[in-house]
């Protein structure tokens, strides 16, 4: 099964919902088996954590994003960029999406001068579960 990351419904509630039509049609011809109804419960069973780093302008929630990165944390590949454009125009809208914060950026780590110096730096980790 190919899980995707998009905003609402994920390819893994699409799935399922089809599994489980499936099996009200088979149900009704009389058809349904044990095997159909533990494919639904396996899919139901196979939650699995994203991570999503996101860098922000500033420490505050509602700023624009300077970079993004998506972890799959069951593949083995480097992070995977879907696309140029960030899945989210600001760390709030991630979260307002389902997304859970697991790290803020720490403000004291970083120099605060009039000359804009850093790169990528109010690094926001958030989760989800699909």
């Amino acid at each position: 099964m190919i899980i995707t990351v998009t905003k609402g419904e994920t390819l893994v509630k699409s799935t399922i919902k089809e599994w489980l039509d499936n099996c009200i049609e088979k149900l009704n011809a009389g058809e349904l088996t044990e095997a159909d109804l533990r494919g639904v419960m396996t899919a139901l069973n196979s939650e699995k954590q994203l991570l999503l780093y996101l860098y922000s302008k500033s420490t505050n929630l509602r700023s624009p994003l300077g970079g993004w990165a998506l972890y799959d944390t069951t593949a083995p590949d480097e992070p995977v960029l879907p696309s140029q454009d960030a899945p989210y125009a600001s760390v709030l809208d991630a979260v307002n999406d389902g997304w859970r914060i697991v790290q803020f950026p720490r403000p004291e780590l970083y120099n605060f001068t009039d000359v804009d110096n850093t790169y990528l730096t109010y690094e926001f980790i958030l989760e989800k579960f699909v």
